[in-house]
């Protein structure tokens, strides 16, 4: 049986680590909140967004996201990969729909604990969580030979034999956080904040694959279809309890288990953040997310690389005698990331290894009016995720008559292609919140989150609280 290394694989790892670990959020924060008044969500994208009094998050319940983003994927695409494993790419209608780039981010979140409160004018933030992002970058050329490398070009004589597949990545991280934030006004209408956080690195995967040459092997004289191969790549992981098989005849990696996550290493983060009030109805505002590192140990730590020239054929799955090629879905397609294909050789001396954090810029502008109970606001958001940063421009309308009651309508920019809206409320202790409610069919949507939190007030309203 043909040993490979999926993207679904290191998708159920992440969610496994998500639901034993402790998240804390949306990794690049519900856009749609930033301008709602006492939604804890917020402080996530700016630490000096003080709220009118302090809140705690209900354990579990106090704040609960999902996100998945692709440029071409939609979310029907993401529940076949995850449903049908690699029946997704016998569908015509999934090939169609490929870019000749096609990259993906799924980020998994729950709530432990989180709680703020005011000192004087300081005002104080606590979290312990966790986070898991999952992306990866897959050319076109990739999910075309994983469809076609087990049929016979004899029997169809369109089939393309020779792939030269370039800069595929697959990029994973799952660490926990014990945060500390403070926020203080500075001048009559300067308010700065930052948090600190220790992190603590359950597993990180980095694997990119610069090229991969196939083309069919014309020396072989079988009756089936083998190919040619040459590879070039690097694959760095660090996750306590990932264990690797070694093939018996060239050494290489040919199957990975997963049993018993831990601690494999430790960081730093940090988040700064500034919000300024202009001519009384104008607040500009602007903050840096996630500036930090993570130091991975060496003994949880595996390198390893290909640059090699060899065969490769896996014919179990087809049957001849099926085929029909108008149907291509009478045989099963081959693996995307196949560590036969692949040949990944581990280097002799293990070490330790540093990852960076994927952080993210927001810049925030709202002008207000009928006594801050109306507001207009423009926020750009750009996450440096890999292998590819994401900007969204989003703009919203925000109504909050009461400190219990906000809601919030948005529009963004750069993704919906006008086909969808975010919605924000808050009602009493309950909010929740999309950036991308469905307009049209959810399943044709490239961008969906949503965010669920239950929090209660600490301490009164400040008197002399100005946003």
């Amino acid at each position: 049986m043909k040993k490979s290394f999926t993207f679904l694989k290191v998708s159920y790892m992440a969610i496994l680590l998500s639901v034993i670990g402790i998240s804390e959020g949306l990794a690049q924060g519900l856009r749609t909140s930033y301008f709602m008044d006492n939604v804890p969500a917020r402080l996530k994208m700016n630490p000096a967004l003080q709220p009118a009094r302090g809140y705690f998050n209900i354990p579990a319940i106090g704040a609960i996201g999902l996100s998945a983003t692709s440029n071409k994927l939609s979310i029907d695409d993401f529940i076949d990969i995850i449903e049908n494993e690699n029946d997704f790419l016998t569908s015509d209608k999934f090939m169609n729909r490929l870019d000749n780039k096609n990259t993906m981010n799924i980020d998994l979140t729950l709530d432990l604990i989180s709680f703020g409160f005011y000192s004087g004018k300081g005002f104080w933030t606590v979290n312990l969580g966790a986070r898991s992002i999952i992306s990866a970058s897959i050319p076109k050329s990739m999910f075309e030979f994983a469809r076609y490398a087990n049929i016979d070009p004899d029997l169809n004589e369109n089939l393309n034999l020779d792939y030269n597949i370039k800069d595929m990545e697959l990029h994973a991280d799952i660490f926990t956080e014990i945060g500390l934030g403070y926020s203080r006004p500075v001048a009559k209408d300067l308010t700065v904040g930052g948090r600190v956080k220790f992190l603590v690195g359950l597993g990180n995967l980095d694997a990119k694959i610069d090229q991969i040459h196939a083309k069919v092997n014309t020396g072989d004289v079988s009756s089936y279809q083998s190919w040619k191969v040459k590879t070039k790549g690097r694959l760095e992981t660090s996750m306590k309890g990932l264990e690797f098989g070694y093939s018996s005849d060239g050494g290489y990696i040919d199957d990975i288990d997963f049993d018993s996550p831990g601690v494999s290493g430790y960081g730093f983060g940090i988040d700064l953040g500034a919000s300024y009030n202009l001519l009384g109805c104008i607040n500009i505002s602007a903050a840096i997310i996630d500036l930090g590192f993570i130091s991975w140990t060496k003994s949880s730590t595996t390198i390893a690389t290909t640059d090699s020239e060899h065969d490769y054929g896996d014919f179990t799955n087809f049957n001849p005698d099926e085929f029909d090629p108008d149907n291509i879905e009478t045989y099963q397609a081959g693996d995307i990331f196949d560590f036969d294909l692949i040949q990944f050789q581990t280097e002799e001396k293990t070490k330790s290894r540093s990852t960076s954090l994927r952080s993210t810029l927001n810049l925030g502008a709202e002008y207000t009016l009928l006594n801050n109970k109306l507001g207009f606001g423009l926020l750009s958001s750009t996450q440096f995720t890999q292998p590819k940063a994401y900007s969204e421009l989003t703009f919203s309308a925000n109504y909050r008559p009461r400190n219990w009651f906000g809601a919030t309508l948005s529009y963004s920019f750069l993704h919906s292609d006008f086909e969808t809206l975010g919605i924000g409320l808050k009602l009493g202790p309950v909010f929740i919140g999309s950036d991308y409610l469905m307009t049209k069919s959810a399943g044709d949507a490239n961008r969906v989150n949503a965010y669920f939190g239950v929090s209660v007030p600490l301490g009164k309203k400040r008197l002399d609280y100005r946003r």
